[in-house]
C-alpha cells in the first residue's frame, strides 16, 4: 500500500516478492501402498492378466489434493503517469480510467484538462471536474482536502494542505507534477514555498478557464 500511493508513478520498475497459495492434485503414494498390499495376495499368476491389471491400476492411482505455495515477484507500480505524456497520445478512456483509478469514484469525470505550465516553475497536471458535487462539500469547507495530489518527480509528496486550491475550487480533482521542487520539502515549508504559489495561481486560472467550457446542459445534469 505504501509502495503505491507514494511511488507508483517512479520511472523505474519496483518489484515486491509474493506468496500466493493455490490447490493441487497429487498421487497419493501412501493410499497406494496400502492398496496394493491388499491385494498383493490376490494378484493372478497368468503374465497377461497381470499386465492387464498394472495398466488398470496405473489407471485408477488415487489423488489427494495439497496447499502448494509459490513464491512471485509482482510488480507494484504498473500504472503509469499519463500527465507526462503528449495530450494527442492520451485517449479519452484513458483519461477517464486514470481519474477513477486515482478517485475511487464510480463515475467518468464530467470534464478536463491536460497541461503543461512553464516560467517561473514548471509543473505538469490534469485537473477533473466531477460529474457530481462530493456529498460532504459543504460540511468539509473548513476543513483540509485531498482533491489535489503533489507529486515532485512522479514520487507522491501529499494531498495534506490547504494552499493548492481555493475554498470555492476544492470540489477539483486532480495531479500535479513538477520537477523543479526539492524531494525532501516537509509540508510546513511546502506550504510557505514561493513556487507552490506560482503553481496555485495557474491551477486556478486552468480550473477557471475549464469550467468555462462546460455547457449550460451539462450544468443540468
Amino acid at each position: 500500500e505504501i509502495i503505491r500511493k507514494y511511488s507508483q508513478f517512479i520511472n523505474f520498475n519496483i518489484y515486491l516478492l509474493k506468496s500466493r497459495t493455490f490447490a493441487e492434485e497429487v498421487p497419493d503414494d501412501d493410499a497406494a501402498a496400502e492398496e496394493k498390499k491388499s491385494t498383493e495376495s490376490d494378484k493372478k499368476t497368468d503374465d497377461d492378466a497381470a499386465v492387464e491389471d498394472d495398466k488398470e491400476e496405473d489407471k485408477k492411482k488415487k489423488k489427494k489434493t495439497v496447499d502448494k505455495t509459490v513464491w512471485e515477484w509482482e510488480l507494484m507500480n504498473e500504472n503509469k503517469p499519463i500527465w507526462q505524456q503528449k495530450t494527442s497520445d492520451v485517449t479519452e478512456a484513458e483519461y477517464h480510467a486514470f481519474y477513477k483509478s486515482f478517485t475511487k469514484e464510480g463515475d467518468d469525470p464530467m470534464i478536463y484538462s491536460h497541461f503543461t505550465a512553464e516560467g517561473e516553475v514548471t509543473f505538469k497536471s490534469i485537473l477533473y471536474v466531477p460529474k457530481a458535487a462530493p456529498f460532504d462539500l459543504f460540511s468539509k469547507y473548513d476543513k483540509k482536502t485531498d482533491a489535489i495530489k503533489l507529486y515532485v518527480r512522479r514520487v507522491f509528496i501529499t494531498d495534506n494542505f490547504e494552499e493548492m486550491m481555493p475554498k470555492y475550487l476544492s470540489f477539483i480533482r486532480g495531479v500535479v507534477d513538477s520537477d523543479d521542487l526539492p524531494l525532501n520539502v516537509s509540508r510546513e515549508n511546502l506550504q510557505q514555498s514561493k513556487l507552490l504559489k506560482v503553481i496555485k495561481k495557474k491551477l486556478v486560472r486552468k480550473a477557471l478557464d475549464m469550467l468555462k467550457k462546460i455547457s449550460a446542459a451539462d450544468y443540468e445534469t
